[in-house]
């Protein structure tokens, strides 16, 4: 916590976005194991999605009497694969929070208040939901040329278009962010509401 700064403005108390950001690497950084585990539960539903979007759009441009949308298993798969990854992330959030009570608590003690706590939880997830995005396309993307060989052999690559990757890795990215915050929402806003003084007698 040696970046923690809340200034303040008369009665107004301030956590400036730029030491917030510092602050969330550090954070993620000391708690390296968790942030792993983190980042591999997006991971893991963003490269589900990725490798069978990808699949379709690969065996759709081989074969041009095959259309390139998902097949509904496939669909509910990802949207299956999507919950239980987000309800994992909930779990996660709110065994990481149990685990920083006293930190809050002496964060809330220097001033901090709850809307600068929430902004610090939701930019950790905006981190993990970016880096675990990009890392789940590579690797969705990676699985779904390497399945696609089986079939059309080593030119399974040339049947990939530039265009397909890098919408869907808009999509993956953004997706992977999206469920990250959302999963973050309720975890950060009961960090938020800690009282500062149970937060401190709290022992783990």
């Amino acid at each position: 916590m040696n970046r923690t700064s809340f200034r303040g403005k008369g009665k107004r108390v301030e956590f400036p976005f730029r030491e917030a950001f510092w602050m969330s690497l550090e954070q993620i950084r000391k708690r390296l194991k968790r942030s792993i585990i983190l980042v591999g539960s997006i991971a893991l539903g963003i490269s589900l999605l990725t490798h069978l979007e990808m699949t379709n759009v690969i065996l759709a441009t081989y074969m041009s009497s095959m259309g390139s949308t998902m097949e509904a298993y496939q669909f509910w798969l990802i949207i299956v694969s999507l919950f239980v990854c987000g309800i994992g992330l909930i779990n996660a959030n709110l065994i990481a929070i149990y685990e920083r009570y006293r930190e809050i608590g002496t964060m809330k003690c220097l001033g901090a208040m709850d809307q600068h706590v929430m902004k610090l939880f939701l930019i950790e997830s905006l981190i993990f939901g970016a880096v675990g995005g990009v890392l789940g396309f590579s690797f969705g993307t990676i699985t779904a040329i390497a399945s696609s060989s089986v079939q059309l052999g080593i030119n399974a690559l040339s049947f990939t278009p530039l265009e397909a990757i890098l919408r869907y890795l808009a999509i993956s990215t953004g997706l992977s962010v999206l469920l990250s915050v959302i999963s973050t929402m309720y975890p950060a806003l009961r960090a938020a509401r800690l009282n500062p003084v149970e937060a401190l007698r709290h022992n783990i």
